[in-house]
């Protein structure tokens, strides 16, 4: 990759993908592409089986996400759709921890994360430890919640709860 080249890293379960989730690419991919010198990079860091098991609110989640391979898959799919819109390529890494190649990548440039508090205070602690471990920090940019047609946020858990599809439309009962 030549110096000119932007890296933009972004990190997620990514399932099922919503329209939330095509904010967040979006957004890396426009972090990436920014730079008018080089094509930029996005890596995507897809969260490891094992770290789902980990990290999930709700336990009984974990067995509605998928294989890694399947995700992995479906992500690829999504980002060949998204990225045919940008400059930058893309790569897909396994996610074994919270911080993933965000803290410790030293040609990265930046964050993308989503607005909700706890993805903000993760971005926040990357940075710190960039800092203690004599990183530069990563500029950290905000994609925009995707709101679904009943003025509440789309998330994967509403989606896997029924409440709506991948596009945020409120599903009824008998849907």
């Amino acid at each position: 990759m030549s110096q000119s080249e932007r890296i933009a890293v972004v990190g997620g379960t990514f399932t099922p993908i919503h329209n939330g989730h095509r904010a967040l690419l979006h957004t890396a991919f426009q972090t990436a592409s920014h730079d008018d010198g080089g094509d930029g990079h996005v890596v995507v860091g897809l969260t490891s089986t094992a770290l789902a098991t980990r990290t999930r609110s709700d336990p009984a989640h974990v067995e509605l996400l998928g294989s890694f391979e399947t995700r992995r898959d479906a992500l690829d799919t999504e980002l060949e759709r998204v990225s045919a819109a940008y400059s930058a390529s893309y790569e897909i890494i396994e996610l074994t921890d919270t911080q993933g190649p965000a803290a410790t990548r030293a040609d990265a440039d930046a964050l993308v994360v989503s607005p909700e508090a706890k993805a903000q205070r993760r971005a926040h602690e990357v940075n710190r430890k960039r800092m203690t471990d004599g990183l530069r920090p990563l500029e950290i940019h905000t994609a925009p919640f995707v709101i679904a047609e009943d003025g509440t946020r789309i998330s994967s858990t509403r989606i896997r709860d029924g409440e709506i599809d991948v596009h945020g439309r409120v599903l009824d009962d008998g849907e």
